[in-house]
């Protein structure tokens, strides 16, 4: 009885949604329209590792789980220094829309403050390189409905597409 009383412990521990994930990923989605000429960027990362992030980077302690505007800032910093997108050679340039927590991620929403236009996406993403050699970045643009993806491994960070 003792045995199968550590096997639930050992099982219960081991599933709580605060433990270590054993893989490190995030996924950025990026949307374009020409017809509604919207422009908008999803970015999905491990909340334990976006809030290291935050702190490793600018000391700021962030508490991702309590919904704030006050971590908005801090997010936009962030992401902004970390991923770079240029449509046709021309930066776009993104404001910050808000988070939520979904399980152990967070996703943060921006969008174009123009429409960018048409031609290729060269696309930056350094999300959580700094302090995560195994982290992986999964980029999946859409346009006018066409999906297009691209995997990139820690220390490579640029994808045409």
């Amino acid at each position: 009885m003792k045995h199968y009383a550590l096997l639930f412990l050992l099982f219960v521990l081991g599933s709580s949604s605060k433990t270590a994930h054993p893989y490190y990923i995030s996924v950025t989605e990026i949307r374009s329209d020409t017809q509604q000429q919207t422009f908008n960027v999803s970015c999905r990362m491990f909340t334990d590792d976006l809030q290291n992030a935050l702190y490793q980077l600018y000391r700021y302690q962030a508490d991702l789980e309590k919904t704030d505007s006050k971590h908005d800032p801090w997010l936009q910093k962030y992401i902004g220094e970390h991923l770079q997108i240029s449509i046709g050679g021309k930066p776009v340039a993104f404001r910050f829309v808000g988070y939520e927590i979904e399980e152990e991620a967070t996703w943060c929403y921006l969008e174009a403050t123009s429409f960018p236009g048409e031609g290729p996406a060269d696309i930056r993403n350094r999300l959580l390189y700094d302090f995560l050699p195994e982290q992986t970045n999964m980029i999946h643009f859409y346009r006018n409905g066409q999906r297009s993806s691209y995997k990139l491994v820690n220390p490579d960070a640029s994808a045409k597409l």
